[in-house]
């Protein structure tokens, strides 16, 4: 048998050069496989870190709104003597029947200003508002939920008043979207009144979805079960994040359900403890509407000792008069009663500027951004009074006094409960526009008490993703000429911020829209 001869230098040398290459590509796939972990590793990492920040930036900057809503109150406390400015626990006023006192002065006074009196855009809050840390920026939207339509109407144990609450609910969806494509119908309302009222008397509850037992639950009215928050109704038919969330379509903010409805301003608390003076504390006479003195349907509060139902606490569900967008005002009444004109006239009394423009010291204010705002905005009028109503000629010449005499019954021009929507945004590229943006809520409660004002919160810091978009009067439409001309009042620094506030039109404007915007305003220039 013929041995295999032994293979040549240059036989050895082509399978060295194999094994090496071999080697080569797979080290090259390992180095690179380690590369692309620890890389993708350090952008977890940095992302992780950055939501953090965004988390901790936002809590700290709530906690400056909250010193906010409180000073607030006690300018409105102070402004009144101590007795309470707006109906809230202490105030020894039902809601909707005060308004903050009257707004007259004594000669030789000094009038005060409405933002001490009432609630609406003179306050500090109103406005979205941009807090820096750094490359971090958290914008702060505080939303007043009194502005909004309460659903807990619809079950009301005032039978008068929630079949009202319901015709006003169905005009409500029936003008939220008019005049737009996506408008909604009367048919609409009441298939959205039908099922929401099903799924808060649990009818369309099974064991997917079980009926919750809650320390809110009222005896005598088992079978109501109240939602909790008001993304609930994102459970039933024919409502999807489409309709519950603000759209932004040619320029324009396309209101949701969410910008129109609440569930928080109906307030009554349940102390635990049957003996509790809370939970015994007597009706106040002179309450009208509902089973609770106002109409609302509250949570009923168990262990009443005097066998008679508390009166809500705080404003309750009166609307906001200062806040309240069209379509809320527009739903208290049918437009055969109540015609277009009055709405209009008091969203246009409202955006009146006012003549006064006292200076803003920037040395007393703590946010430089906050300052600046302030002193390029407009100052407009508000209701401090609902008796200014009578003010306006359109309101005063209605004929039927009844009609005034309810409408009145169902505002006011307090807020007590707020929603403080935030965006925190980290900018990756100013000119390709390329950010990270963290959005949160917390629904908070503005009260009054013998020691002091305080504030309770209802949602605390909940992650959300949904738009929401500051909703402006659109009383007469907003050429490209005026929207320059307000560009042009506001320096490079609040251009910019208005540009980068999501809670802002322009923050949605095409980069091409903008960008003509800036050019029209430097041609007027």
């Amino acid at each position: 048998m013929r041995s295999r001869p032994n293979p040549s230098p240059a036989d050895q040398r082509g399978a060295v050069l194999v094994l090496t290459l071999i080697v080569t590509v797979l080290l090259y796939a390992i180095v690179w496989q380690l590369v692309r972990t620890a890389e993708t590793a350090r952008i977890v990492g940095e992302n992780d870190m950055l939501i953090v920040r965004m988390d901790n930036h936002m809590v700290y900057t709530l906690s400056q709104i909250e010193e906010m809503l409180i000073d607030d109150l006690d300018a409105a406390s102070a402004s009144t003597g101590g007795e309470g400015g707006a109906g809230l626990p202490g105030a020894g006023a039902l809601p909707g029947a005060g308004a903050g006192g009257e707004t007259g002065t004594g000669e030789g006074e000094q009038e005060e200003d409405p933002a001490a009196i009432a609630d609406g855009s003179r306050d500090g809050w109103f406005e979205p508002t941009a807090y820096t840390d750094d490359d971090l920026t958290t914008y702060v939207w505080v939303e007043d939920e009194n502005r909004k339509f309460n659903i807990l109407a619809l079950v009301s144990p005032d039978r008068d008043f929630a079949e009202a609450s319901r015709e006003r609910f169905v005009r409500l969806i029936d003008v939220l979207r008019e005049g737009t494509e996506f408008d909604l119908s009367r048919s609409d309302g009441e298939l959205f009144a039908t099922n929401i009222v099903d799924w808060m008397e649990s009818r369309t509850r099974g064991e997917s979805l079980p009926r919750p037992p809650l320390k809110s639950d009222d005896e005598e009215r088992s079978d109501i079960t109240m939602p909790l928050q008001l993304e609930e109704l994102l459970l039933l038919q024919g409502i999807d994040e489409d309709l519950f969330y603000d759209k932004v379509l040619d320029g324009k903010v396309i209101l949701g359900l969410q910008s129109v409805l609440t569930v928080y301003t109906s307030l009554a608390f349940w102390a635990g403890d049957p003996n509790d003076p809370r939970n015994l504390a007597p009706a106040v006479a002179g309450g009208e509407g509902g089973g609770d003195g106002s109409g609302s349907p509250g949570a009923a509060t168990p262990g009443g000792g005097t066998g008679q139902p508390e009166q809500p606490i705080g404003v309750g569900i009166h609307i906001n008069i200062n806040t309240a967008p069209w379509p809320v005002l527009r739903c208290l009444f049918p437009r055969a009663e109540m015609p277009d004109v009055v709405i209009e006239a008091i969203l246009r009394y409202r955006n009146e500027e006012e003549e006064e423009d006292p200076a803003v010291d920037p040395a007393a204010s703590e946010n430089y951004t906050l300052y600046l705002q302030q002193a390029n905005e407009v100052r407009r009028k508000m209701f401090t009074d609902i008796a200014q109503l009578d003010d306006l000629p359109e309101f005063q010449n209605l004929p039927d006094p009844k009609l005034k005499a309810d409408f009145t019954n169902l505002i006011d021009v307090h807020s007590d409960v707020f929603t403080v929507h935030m965006a925190s945004l980290y900018k990756r590229s100013e000119e390709h526009r390329s950010y990270v943006i963290r959005r949160a809520r917390s629904v908070l409660v503005r009260l009054e008490g013998n020691d002091g004002s305080s504030i309770h919160p209802l949602v605390l810091h909940e992650q959300t993703h949904g738009l929401r978009v500051k909703w402006e009067d659109d009383i007469e439409p907003v050429d490209l000429l005026e929207r320059a001309s307000r560009y042009d009042e506001m320096d490079a620094f609040l251009q910019e911020e208005s540009a980068w506030n999501p809670f802002l039109i322009d923050f949605y404007r095409p980069q091409n829209e903008r960008q003509e915007l800036f050019n029209y305003n430097e041609r007027l220039r």
